[in-house]
């Protein structure tokens, strides 16, 4: 009966070792680190995305965004994960999603996602560093790939996740690791079309004269 017993809290213990390390997903924790997203900018619609730190940042940074923070459930923020050292960006899992939160005028918390905590990482267990992409778009565009209004992190390193790891417990660590961005905006082939086409006439306009 006793050796029973052992065996069960050993097999128990093995598992929990061996399960899903977690992350708090989220772009600002309060005191720690702060990466409000932004719009592209808008006059010209900028198909280059920004990233660095804004002055609103924590830490913060010299980064000026002519575009204004993104807010409301229109805008998705998500986590893309894998174990450490991919360097593929499309290697990486889809873990989760939120919407941005809204503010009154330009100001916080427009740019920011609500926290969702302990979010189990696939494939990477507890005690364990996870290579994490942050990716965030127009859902009115369709998905991340197909939204012409999209922007990424690229590919950072997650501190050890959270759980039960191999040297015993390890708290859930906040998603540090990575700077504030843009989108970039890229316009269907359709508009983009119309977009040269204006341009060529305009130049050939001033040609003639």
């Amino acid at each position: 009966m006793k050796k029973g017993f052992l065996l069960s809290i050993g097999t128990v213990l093995n598992i929990a070792a061996m399960a899903q390390g977690t992350i708090n997903f989220e772009n600002s924790a309060s005191g720690v680190f702060r990466n409000p997203i932004y719009s592209y900018d808008p006059v010209p619609a900028c198909p280059i995305q920004q990233n660095g730190q804004s002055p609103l940042g924590i830490p913060s940074g010299s980064t000026v965004y002519p575009g204004a923070l993104l807010q409301g459930s229109n805008y998705v923020m998500a986590l893309y994960a894998g174990p450490a050292g991919i360097s593929d960006p499309n290697l990486l899992v889809f873990v989760t999603s939120t919407t941005f939160r809204t503010a009154t005028a330009n100001v916080l918390p427009a740019g920011l996602i609500t926290s969702i905590f302990d979010i189990p990482i696939p494939g990477v267990p507890a005690g364990s560093v996870a290579t994490l992409e942050v990716r965030v778009w127009d859902k009115r565009g369709g998905s991340f790939a197909t939204s012409p209004s999209a922007g990424r992190s690229g590919l950072f390193q997650s501190q050890r996740l959270g759980g039960i790891g191999p040297a015993g417990p390890v708290l859930t660590p906040d998603m540090t690791g990575w700077q504030s961005f843009s989108l970039a905006y890229i316009p269907e082939p359709s508009a983009l079309a119309l977009v040269i086409l204006g341009m060529g006439a305009f130049i050939f306009r001033r040609q003639k004269t």
